[in-house]
């Protein structure tokens, strides 16, 4: 389009400094009128020799931009009259006044963090942000909400006295003033975990801490979609736990010493050597009640038990096989009915065997039983079974190489006096 000047020029002067506004005619047809025109204004200004212009369609426009130019020139302001324009100016006011009090760089540097972050989504990550903070929560303190969750748990028929009180009292000592739940930082629960010198144990604890944050998330005590303090906590590497057992020459003393001297122990430590029942099982207790194995669960005649203080639907939820010489040994016992020995019997025999020099590795019977039953079956997945576990907790926890030889030895331990094993004619079970 060609653009015709109407001689119409106006200065601006600032000093020696002056800067000009043209303005012009240009040809702008329209379907109602071909040879229409319309008025175009240009801002002229010269910066080291070089002349720039701009176009405005209101003389306003121009005569603006033009004085902002010739004040910029006027004050030495040489790169700001180059590239700075009056709308850059007003823009430039307009963004300070909507960081208010935070400089404008700081602010550009954090919107452009936050875009990389969000991908570019920084409004929609950031009404998720306040829909998840938005909520008022229901605050809680640290022991009120330990008290709540171990009643919900025992409700609803879950170990929650057994299994959570004893870690959970200690994470609520540790913090002296009982501060609320969503006050608690990862940080501190950090600190508190790290005394714990012991892998197993801390990873233990910080299970049972994430568990407690995962229920006050769910009833409204802590905000939803946010990581857990305990979740952001490191968890510690596990070493090779050092499994122990023993053979079946101390098998054999450790029966005929109990028989001779703490007859009423004698089941449990069948039961825990012969079949590989845990501690808990043995003498497991429940809030309101104790659980202890039955001599009703125990079916001499059919050679197999159920395991009385099980959990339903998990792998502890099973029947065992009784071999001969356990059945040979639970003869020897006196009144089979009800619980086969007295709460914590099994604490109890480890401490008598050791007054009496006889040393028991923790656990000791239970791996022995698993470790020589793989070793008398060749069956690692039937054993999980009947031990109530997985085979990857199996081999990480509880089994030792042995012979079939030695298992065979295990397995045969007779009572002293007996050459053979018993056959049961009738007996309650069978």
């Amino acid at each position: 389009m060609k653009t015709k000047r109407t001689g119409k020029r106006f200065k601006i002067r600032r000093g020696s400094v002056t800067t000009c506004v043209y303005q012009f005619n240009r040809k702008h047809p329209t379907a109602a009128d071909p040879d229409a025109k319309r008025e175009i204004f240009t801002a002229a200004w010269t910066v080291g020799g070089v002349r720039y212009t701009r176009q405005f369609s209101s003389y306003a426009a121009a005569h603006a931009e033009a004085s902002l130019k010739a004040d910029q020139l006027a004050a030495g302001r040489i790169d700001a009259a180059a590239i700075l324009t009056a709308e850059d100016g007003n823009t430039l006011k307009a963004a300070r006044q909507i960081t208010g009090d935070t400089p404008l760089l700081a602010a550009l540097q954090e919107w452009a963090k936050a875009r990389k972050l969000t991908n570019g989504q920084i409004i929609p990550a950031a009404e998720a942000w306040k829909q998840r903070h938005a909520p008022t929560i229901n605050r809680i303190t640290l022991s009120k909400a330990v008290n709540s969750f171990i009643s919900a748990k025992n409700k609803a028929g879950h170990k929650g006295e057994l299994t959570y009180r004893s870690r959970l009292n200690a994470l609520n000592g540790y913090f002296k003033e009982d501060p609320n739940l969503d006050e608690i930082t990862s940080q501190q629960l950090g600190h508190y975990l790290a005394q714990m010198a012991d892998a197993v144990t801390r990873n233990d604890y910080r299970k049972r801490a994430i568990t407690l944050w995962k229920w006050a998330m769910n009833n409204g005590h802590l905000p939803e979609g946010m990581p857990l303090a305990p979740e952001r906590t490191m968890r510690a590497k596990e070493t090779a736990t050092k499994i122990g057992i023993i053979n079946a020459h101390g098998f054999a003393s450790l029966l005929e010493f109990i028989r001779a001297k703490h007859p009423q122990h004698l089941a449990a430590v069948v039961l825990a050597g012969f079949c590989g029942i845990r501690v808990d099982e043995i003498h497991g207790k429940r809030p309101g009640r104790t659980i202890r194995q039955s001599w009703e669960d125990i079916y001499l005649g059919r050679k197999f038990l159920s395991v009385t203080c099980a959990k339903e639907n998990t792998p502890a939820w099973r029947h065992v096989p009784i071999c001969d010489a356990a059945i040979s040994w639970l003869m020897l016992c006196g009144d089979r009915t009800g619980a086969i020995c007295e709460g914590g019997a099994m604490e109890k025999v480890r401490r008598l065997a050791k007054e009496a020099d006889h040393i028991l590795p923790e656990n000791c019977l239970r791996h022995s039983f698993i470790s020589y039953r793989i070793a008398l079956t060749g069956n690692k997945p039937q054993v999980a079974l009947e031990a109530g576990n997985s085979v990857t907790e199996i081999d990480r926890r509880y089994r030792v190489p042995v012979t079939k030889d030695q298992a065979e030895d295990w397995f045969n331990v007779l009572p002293k006096g007996k050459a053979e094993i018993v056959q049961i004619k009738e007996v309650a079970n069978a």
